[in-house]
């Protein structure tokens, strides 16, 4: 394939040598085996591996200049994702490196390196972001060669497979990581609303998680993020009391709707057994006109006494809704 705007040409030497295409597949056996044997990755475990199974790369090989290596010559690899096959593409970039600025790039910073030739537009910046970036690796050896399929295979695979590994693993625990209950440094959210004591009766990773994001937006001062993220905590904690009814025998849920509105909530807390009084249904309407001075457009600054009315709404709730929620029971069955 030819990169016209940047006079690159890639050749597919897949099956021009029947070495590289024999490098081709013993590099894929070591990448699954590296992934089921000494990972024991199997099922849904796959996914975080890019070439497992049966998925296909393309696998590119730049020649570029060293300065370090008798040759005048290194290379760099590394894939990409494919839809269409396992391939090997080909670029001798030899004389475009051979100058002062590639050469005092270390042969051992392929990234700095690829940089490098995304900025001289060499290659092609759009194409570079497809690069897989646990797959970049370097060596003296030549590919092509059958003498040096163990000595690039072996560590190439080893290094590729344990950063996905690595990173996936990081990805997961930060998946799986809820925003602790902030300190702030001030005894307010304590003395004044509980909301560490609400947070344990909830028991929901999920709300707590975003309703801790929110006190941390406020102990730092972000009061729009603070502000739109509690909107949603509210509406969150008014759901959780309908389900609660639901469970406890009311058919509640089935009146919700999959996309409900304040109207829909008020319909609800209106009836058995919720029985919202007009003045209490003023309130709640009046929070959600500040949750939605913030999420919608709206001129000017989002303030810190639009937080704090949001707080307050959230803690009424939760005292006047919640517990009562939990503590009602009806003979008919919930839907």
């Amino acid at each position: 394939m030819e990169d016209k705007e940047n006079k690159t040409i890639f050749v597919d030497i897949t099956d021009d040598d029947p070495q590289v295409n024999k490098s081709l597949k013993a590099l894929h056996q070591a990448y699954n085996e590296r992934v089921t044997n000494y990972y024991e990755a199997k099922g849904k475990e796959l996914s975080r591996f890019i070439w497992s199974e049966k998925k296909k790369v393309f696998i590119y090989i730049l020649d570029v200049f060293s300065d370090n290596n008798s040759s005048s010559k290194t290379s760099i690899l590394f894939a990409v994702p494919s839809k269409e096959d396992n391939k090997i593409f080909y670029a001798n970039l030899v004389n475009e490196t051979n100058n002062f600025t590639f050469g005092n790039i270390s042969d051992s910073e392929p990234k700095a390196r690829i940089s490098w030739l995304i900025s001289q537009k060499i290659l092609k910046k759009e194409f570079t972001v497809n690069i897989y970036n646990p797959s970049i690796f370097y060596t003296f050896f030549d590919f092509t060669k059958e003498y040096s399929l163990e000595y690039i295979k072996n560590p190439w695979i080893k290094k590729w497979v344990d950063t996905e590994y690595r990173s996936s693993l990081n990805d997961l625990k930060k998946s799986n990581y809820i925003e602790p209950f902030p300190t702030l440094g001030k005894k307010l959210f304590v003395d004044r609303y509980h909301f560490d004591e609400m947070l344990k009766t909830l028991d929901d990773n999920q709300f707590n998680d975003e309703f801790n994001q929110c006190l941390f937006a406020y102990e730092h001062e972000k009061w729009f993020l603070c502000a739109a993220g509690l909107g949603s905590c509210l509406e969150h904690l008014m759901e959780k009391v309908i389900i609660n009814y639901n469970k406890n025998g009311y058919p509640l849920l089935k009146r919700l709707g999959k996309d409900p509105t304040l109207r829909d909530y008020l319909n609800i807390f209106r009836k058995e057994p919720i029985n919202l009084e007009p003045r209490q249904e003023t309130y709640i309407k009046m929070l959600f006109m500040a949750r939605n001075s913030v999420d919608h457009h709206n001129k000017g600054y989002t303030s810190k006494n639009i937080c704090d009315s949001l707080l307050d709404g959230i803690r009424n709730i939760f005292n006047d809704y919640y517990s009562q929620s939990i503590l009602s029971k009806n003979n008919s069955k919930g839907d």
